[in-house]
């Protein structure tokens, strides 16, 4: 948890995001033990807000990848992943696997092909009809992908031009059309709301000192409880829901 707080402050978010990465690496670790531990990741865009999705690449380290590649259709984007890794790399806590970063104008992935593809709230940016087809590419490019969807249920989320929520049920019909889902279900129920801010002070004194234990150790016995949750609490609490999915064969 700690350094998934420590990277989270180096990308300019704080508690929620760290708590989100702790949340999405439990269970893509389970993910992996069933279907396969990849070699070669691919994260495919970037978040239109709330992190550089640094996470994954802490992931690539823990389950021993030898390759992560980060592509986005934003040249911003790309260049705040870039300073986010220098940071990272000062700081001692960029994990050991090559990272490679890529402006990808199209968002397509052509013939190449990964072991593992995923990718965390990019699809709030893009219209319907271009994320399933980034899905149904993604699937037919890896041995199984995994997606972060904002939830559509959580009537918390910030909803903007380009920051929508997707309902979970009517995406699924339609992605089940194209992909085989091999699992879904809601995901990421920090125990405060969605947008919550900390001073900067705040921030730091949970990096340091007794605090710091107490505030990681509630968060991580918070996800277990949220892992025990009833689905009509997490359908209307949760901030995402997460499709697995691979090729139909």
């Amino acid at each position: 948890m700690r350094k998934f707080y420590e990277t989270a402050l180096l990308e300019g978010e704080g508690l929620g995001t760290a708590y989100e990465y702790y949340i999405k690496r439990r269970l893509l670790v389970r993910l992996f033990a069933e279907y396969g531990f990849p070699e070669t990741i691919c994260v495919f865009g970037i978040p239109e807000k709330y992190g550089a999705s640094m996470d994954f690449c802490l992931l690539a380290e823990e389950v021993k990848a030898v390759r992560v590649t980060v592509y986005d259709e934003r040249e911003q984007a790309v260049k705040k992943c870039e300073d986010v890794i220098g940071k990272m790399k000062e700081s001692g806590i960029f994990p050991n696997v090559p990272v490679l970063l890529a402006h990808k104008a199209e968002m397509d992935l052509k013939e190449e092909k990964y072991d593992f593809i995923v990718n965390c709230d990019v699809f709030q940016r893009f219209e319907e009809a271009k994320t399933l087809s980034m899905i149904k590419e993604a699937a037919a490019n890896s041995s199984f992908s995994v997606f972060f969807l904002p939830n559509g249920h959580n009537v918390s989320h910030v909803v903007s031009p380009n920051r929508k929520a997707v309902a979970p049920k009517a995406f699924l019909e339609k992605t089940r059309e194209l992909v085989d889902v091999l699992e879904w279900g809601y995901v990421d129920m920090p125990p405060f709301p969605s947008g919550s801010q900390m001073s900067k002070q705040k921030r730091d004194s949970v990096k340091i000192g007794t605090f710091s234990i107490f505030v990681f150790l509630v968060l991580e016995f918070w996800s277990i409880f949220e892992l025990l949750l009833p689905i009509f609490l997490k359908k209307k609490f949760a901030h995402a829901f997460y499709l697995v999915v691979r090729k139909k064969i």
